[in-house]
């Protein structure tokens, strides 16, 4: 099943027509996921071979700045030079600084495209430069409350979840597997159901899973967790509105936590404490 190929079609042929050469854009989107399979429709349909991509794992340096000004210097093969900067708003005050004079004038070449899911995190000096471009992500009636939740999370997760292609794993194959040898949608749906049987049960088992969720010191896997546990947080009916919100909020500042210096155990512990609530 191609959920949603026709509005995904659509979307990026209107941003296509919107974008010229010689400007700096800021493209707002809900997940980055959607962007990427955005941009690389209007790459594709363009025939761009001057594409430089920066997706930082961590913050945007200096160094991948001035990456992208030298790209600039020299003429392109064809029409155009494309650079895309993914989650813009993890640019250092020094690499923006590097940065201002290019956006402000950039080649009569050149597309550059700066993504983010928070166009208010941008710094000031980046959003004055860009001219702001917004896609909403138009999802298919076709889909459930849970597919839409994937899609609005991660794009490219809404076809594997539609096409099956994950596995639910136990706690000993999640817990005592490398991390990165597992999908995002593997991971979320295996710890979606542990949830499901743990945050319920009795203390001792309850407290026996967190002690092993706990020991996973990985940025990725810790940030999947804090959307299981806010779709889980969303499904149940045990928590008040406002304990919603609150756990909502502690979910967000994991995810769009720019520098990575977390006490995983604590940051753990306060998710799943909150998601228990007042089960204790």
């Amino acid at each position: 099943m191609d959920v949603t190929f026709n509005e995904i079609s659509n979307a990026a042929e209107n941003l296509r027509k919107r974008i010229e050469n010689g400007k700096s854009y800021g493209l707002v989107v809900v997940n980055k996921s959607f962007a990427r399979t955005l941009l690389r429709s209007i790459i594709d349909f363009s025939k761009i071979s001057d594409v430089l991509i920066i997706e930082p794992e961590t913050n945007i340096g200096i160094d991948e700045i001035r990456n992208a000004i030298n790209f600039l210097e020299f003429t392109p093969q064809g029409d155009s030079k494309f650079v895309i900067i993914y989650d813009a708003d993890k640019l250092t005050q020094e690499a923006a600084n590097a940065f201002l004079k290019t956006l402000e004038e950039p080649p009569a070449y050149a597309v550059l495209i700066l993504v983010t899911t928070r166009w208010n995190s941008l710094l000031p000096t980046i959003r004055s430069r860009l001219q702001k471009l917004y896609v909403k992500l138009e999802i298919s009636s076709e889909l459930n409350d849970f597919q839409r939740f994937i899609a609005y999370w991660n794009y490219d997760m809404l076809r594997e979840l539609v096409g099956g292609n994950y596995d639910v794993l136990s706690e000993d194959e999640l817990f005592e597997s490398k991390t990165e040898d597992l999908s995002d949608l593997t991971i979320f749906m295996s710890l979606k159901e542990m949830f499901k049987k743990n945050i319920s049960a009795d203390l001792r088992t309850f407290s026996k899973f967190l002690l092993r969720l706990s020991k996973k010191n990985d940025v990725r896997f810790l940030k999947i967790t804090a959307k299981a546990v806010m779709w889980t947080a969303f499904k149940d009916e045990r928590l008040t509105l406002k304990e919603k919100i609150r756990l909502a909020q502690v979910c967000d500042s994991v995810l769009k936590a720019k520098v990575f210096n977390f006490n995983y155990q604590l940051t753990y512990y306060t998710l799943l404490l909150n998601l228990r609530g007042d089960n204790l």
